[in-house]
C-alpha cells in the first residue's frame, strides 16, 4: 500500500460522543497528511449532528448502532442502504478508530469491512483480535494512555507525523443563543454562579442519586450557586428523581438541549459535574471547570486530565476495574466516593475560576 494509492479513506468510529471527540486530533492530523485525499467517516446516528462540527471530514455516513440511533427495523433498513453507498464509493482504506473490546466486537467490525470492500483494512489489533486488518496497530485491552494517543498512534501508523492536540471545535452563535434564551427564561442572570449536573452515562457508571443529590444541596448552601441539570430521552427519569432528592432548586433541561446546545451550556457553566461519560468530554474539550466521578472506566484511556487542566477526577480503584460491564449489581467503584469530595472539588474549582 502506497501513499500515493490513498485517494478515498473511510474514517470508523461507532462510539459515542467522547469517542469521536478524542479522535479529532488524528483525523486533523491524516487530513494535513493526506492534502488531496477526500477523509469521509462512518459514525454512529446518534451523533449526527456533532459530526457536522467537523471541519475536515468532506462527508459522513451512519449507521444505526443500537436503540438509541432508533428503531430496530427502520434501522436496518437504512443501514443496508448505508452499506450500498459506501460500496459504490471504493474506499482505498477503511480506518477503524476503536478499541475491539471482544470476539464479537471483532465479528461486528469484519462484517462492516466486508460490507464495505475498502482495497485496504486497518485498524487496532487489541490483544489479537484485529487479525483481519490489512495494517495492524497493536494495543492491548487494559489501557497504558489515552484514548487520544491510540488513536494518533493509528495514523501514525500510515507516515503521520505531525499531530498536534487542539480540539477545533468552536460552539455555534445560534446555539449559545437558545441556550442563553433558555436560561433567561428560568430566571438566571448573567451574573449568576451556574453548576451544571448530568447524573447519566452507562448504569454502571453512574454515581447513585443519593450522593449527588447530597452534594448539591451542600454546595447550594454553600456557594448559593444555581444547578443545571442535563439528561437525553433515555435518562430523563434520573433528572427527575434527583429534583425529588435534592432539597435545592434544579434547573431541568433533560431533552431540550441538542449536541450542539450542550456544548453551548457547558460553555456557560461555572463548574460542571459529570459522571464519565460524553457531557464530560465536551467539558474538557472546552475547557471548563470539570469534576469527573469515575467508577469502573478505564482512566488510563479516558481520563480528562489529559486535554485540561480545569479537571479534578474522584476515582477508587478496584480489583475489578477497569471493566466494560453495562450494568453492575454491586457498584463497588462508588461506596467510597462521597459527597464531601463533591463539594470540595467544586468549591476549589470555583475558587480558582470564578
Amino acid at each position: 500500500m502506497r501513499e500515493e494509492e490513498l485517494k478515498k479513506i473511510l474514517i470508523i468510529n461507532l462510539g459515542g460522543i467522547g469517542d469521536l471527540l478524542l479522535c479529532l486530533p488524528a483525523i486533523k492530523a491524516l487530513t494535513r497528511h493526506f492534502p488531496d485525499a477526500e477523509v469521509d467517516m462512518l459514525a454512529a446516528k446518534r451523533v449526527e449532528e456533532l459530526t457536522k462540527a467537523i471541519p475536515f471530514i468532506k462527508k459522513a455516513f451512519f449507521l444505526y448502532v443500537n436503540k438509541r440511533d432508533g428503531s430496530f427495523l427502520r434501522g436496518a433498513i437504512k443501514n443496508l442502504r448505508t452499506f450500498t453507498e459506501l460500496q459504490n464509493k471504493k474506499f482505498d482504506l477503511a480506518i477503524n478508530m476503536r478499541t475491539i473490546v471482544s470476539k464479537k466486537g471483532a465479528l461486528k467490525i469484519k462484517f462492516l469491512m466486508d460490507r464495505i470492500r475498502p482495497r485496504f483494512t486497518m485498524g487496532r489489533d487489541t490483544d489479537g483480535l484485529g487479525g483481519f486488518f490489512d495494517l495492524k496497530v497493536p494495543e492491548t485491552l487494559v489501557g497504558k494512555k489515552s484514548e487520544m494517543e491510540y488513536d494518533c498512534d493509528t495514523v501514525r501508523a500510515l507516515g503521520t507525523d505531525k499531530v498536534d492536540k487542539i480540539f477545533e471545535l468552536n460552539v455555534r452563535q445560534d446555539c449559545q443563543q437558545r441556550v442563553d434564551s433558555i436560561l433567561k427564561s428560568t430566571g438566571l442572570f448573567a451574573d449568576d454562579v451556574l453548576i451544571g449536573v448530568h447524573p447519566g452515562g452507562m448504569p454502571s457508571h453512574r454515581l447513585p442519586i443519593e450522593k449527588l443529590a447530597a452534594a448539591i444541596d451542600e454546595l447550594s448552601k454553600k456557594t448559593g450557586a444555581k444547578f443545571v441539570v442535563t439528561a437525553d430521552k433515555d435518562e430523563a427519569i434520573l433528572s427527575l428523581r434527583l429534583q425529588r432528592s435534592c432539597k435545592a432548586k434544579l434547573i431541568d433541561l433533560s431533552e431540550k438541549l441538542s449536541i450542539m446546545d450542550l456544548f453551548a451550556l457547558i460553555k456557560r457553566c461555572d463548574c460542571f459535574i459529570s459522571n464519565d461519560t460524553g457531557p464530560m468530554h465536551i467539558a474538557a474539550v472546552l475547557k471548563t471547570p470539570l469534576v469527573a466521578i469515575f467508577g469502573p472506566g478505564d482512566l488510563s484511556r479516558y481520563d480528562p486530565r489529559v486535554i485540561s487542566n480545569n479537571a479534578i477526577v474522584l476515582y477508587n480503584k478496584e480489583k475489578c476495574s477497569p471493566c466494560y460491564k453495562y450494568s453492575c449489581n454491586h457498584m463497588s467503584c462508588f461506596v467510597k466516593i462521597n459527597p464531601d469530595e463533591i463539594v470540595s472539588a467544586v468549591s476549589g474549582l470555583l475558587k480558582k475560576h470564578v
